[in-house]
């Protein structure tokens, strides 16, 4: 079973908060209020008031929807006309949040929240939650006052927060608690986490026909959430026939609004091809969107169509960024996707020690395809501590020196690495370097070949050894020198120190101190001391030269 088969990714019902939507706002003139009269205050709150607000519910607006330079002009004029007004404050602050003026809106802010304003407490809250710039400790007190008071947006907020512990103790009881609260006011988010409560049985009895009502409510209230939760339902036949379809068709409804879940879900029908017809290029474009509104189970998905350049050219880096993002985020099978990143050395360089803590990670989270590799992993680092280099990326506190190596304990280790995991040209490459160390080059040179020309330094700088030697192959000193200048721009130090020695004993090229002296500097700086012994020899003499050590097969040096 392939990767792609093997991660799961139907995870469906995961708790996000997302912003509600809201009726369209009266248009009004600038400078009159909803009914015409000439108050600069309701002029300013007919362009900056919150449709979460006592007095404005369905007439506010939310942040993307004010026309930011009308707006400033009819509350600065209405502070002018009000100047003790905490509402005004509040919403002239609001503005100038919205145009990157924070330091005028955070004292009128402050002066609003201590006057009981709830908008003007959470927008404060929301300014100083960042830990770098703002006062998270002083956030919460105010994210609790705007709650208290009954303001929609905070009382999803911390609901959000105690639901997965963030700067606070996670209690699913009280963000339960506070969803119902804003659910009873009518707000989209807060039906569609009840409904979710119901559909999983969180706190409450498990009851599927309320969850079903309760996304519906969410939906028409204006959160397209809830087609997320209608989907799911019919998905996996909770409450209902089990209907792709349909599931298809609500996911449809909430992706045409850009919510990231329905997009995520319905990329995964179009990439398997579920009740739509098959389409990776659709399921990547889906998939790009929910990711760059850091939805985590999309950036997770959007990982593996990088990685396997499905809709998209392969971008291991890209994969692999990606699935950090959603690994950060506590996605479970991210920890997979960057684990099987580490192991096979795709994006990074290989580290089974690294790849060991993702899997064993992602398996406590439920991640299948994590358990199942940690074997596998464990099976491969028995045969990087008996065959594989000690210089090699992630071969720290693990391999051994060439001339230190049991060859018939470590090809035992390797051929069930290989056999663990038949894909790996790293196992291979050290089963090849034990089976040089025991004489075997008619089986150890195919494996190095192949290891060399997909780019693993350890192959290409052990081949350079031996075509240069001309040791079971032709010799080819130019071939060498490629192979040893291409690991070396990996910043493989055994390369370099190769390379120091090629350029100092003028094997395959002329002779050339200054040109040797830099290659040991690199290894060096690389982390191999050995190479000081030889920048010392190059200081004092340019005129003795070394032969080869030939003992065995090629040099028995740091390369191997």
């Amino acid at each position: 079973m392939g990767l792609r088969d093997a991660i799961l990714l139907g995870v469906l019902g995961v708790a996000l908060a997302a912003a509600p939507v809201v009726a369209a706002p009266q248009v009004v003139t600038l400078g009159g209020d909803t009914t015409g009269d000439n108050d600069p205050v309701a002029a300013c709150g007919a362009l900056a008031a919150s449709p979460w607000e006592a007095g404005w519910e369905g007439r506010g607006l939310k942040d993307k929807q004010i026309f930011l330079n009308g707006a400033q002009a009819a509350c600065e004029a209405a502070r002018k006309a009000a100047p003790g007004s905490a509402e005004v404050k509040a919403w002239l602050a609001r503005v100038y949040v919205l145009i990157g003026r924070r330091t005028e809106a955070e004292p009128m802010l402050r002066d609003a929240a201590d006057a009981g304003n709830a908008l003007a407490a959470y927008e404060l809250a929301r300014l100083l939650a960042d830990p770098n710039t703002g006062d998270p400790g002083q956030a919460m007190v105010l994210l609790r006052q705007a709650a208290k008071a009954g303001y929609v947006p905070a009382l999803n907020d911390l609901a959000a927060r105690y639901q997965a512990g963030d700067g606070v103790d996670g209690d699913p009881a009280q963000a339960l608690k506070l969803y119902r609260q804003a659910a009873d006011k009518g707000d989209g988010t807060g039906l569609y986490h009840l409904g979710l409560a119901y559909q999983n049985g969180t706190g409450v009895k498990q009851d599927f026909g309320k969850a079903m009502t309760l996304f519906q409510d969410a939906a028409g209230a204006g959160e397209p959430l809830g087609y997320a939760g209608l989907g799911s339902l019919y998905q996996n036949g909770q409450g209902v026939k089990a209907d792709n379809a349909k599931a298809a068709e609500f996911y449809r409804q909430g992706a045409e609004q850009g919510e990231p879940q329905s997009e995520t879900a319905l990329a995964y029908f179009y990439e398997q091809g579920i009740a739509v017809e098959q389409s990776y290029p659709r399921s990547f474009e889906l998939l790009t969107d929910a990711a760059n509104q850091n939805y985590g189970f999309a950036q997770a998905a959007l990982a593996l169509h990088y990685l396997f350049g499905q809709g998209t050219e392969v971008d291991a880096a890209r994969a692999l960024d990606l699935a950090m993002a959603a690994q950060r985020k506590h996605v479970a099978y991210a920890e997979g996707i960057v684990g099987y990143m580490y192991a096979e050395g795709l994006g990074t360089g290989r580290d089974l020690a690294t790849a060991l803590g993702y899997f064993q990670t992602g398996a406590a989270a439920g991640d299948q395809f994590s358990q199942r590799r940690i074997d596998v992993t464990n099976t491969e680092i028995a045969c990087q501590n008996q065959a594989g280099s000690p210089y090699e990326p992630g071969g720290i506190g693990h391999g051994v020196e060439f001339a230190a190596l049991d060859a018939e304990t470590a090809i035992a280790a390797c051929q069930a690495a290989v056999a663990a995991n038949p894909d790996s040209v790293g196992d291979k490459v050290w089963l090849a370097r034990a089976l040089l160390k025991a004489k075997r080059l008619d089986e150890a040179l195919p494996m190095l070949k192949t290891g060399a020309d997909k780019g693993n330094v350890l192959a290409q700088v052990t081949y350079a050894d031996l075509l240069l030697n001309g040791v079971g192959v032709d010799a080819d000193p130019a071939e060498a020198i490629r192979l040893y200048e291409a690991a070396a721009d990996q910043f493989y130090a055994p390369a370099q120190y190769a390379l120091g020695t090629v350029y100092q004993e003028g094997a395959g090229v002329e002779a050339d101190p200054t040109q040797a002296a830099s290659w040991y500097t690199r290894a060096l700086d690389n982390g191999l001391d050995i190479a000081q012994a030889k920048l010392d020899e190059l200081g004092a003499t340019t005129e003795a030269k070394a032969s080869f050590d030939m003992t065995g097969f090629g040099r028995e040096g740091p390369a191997y």
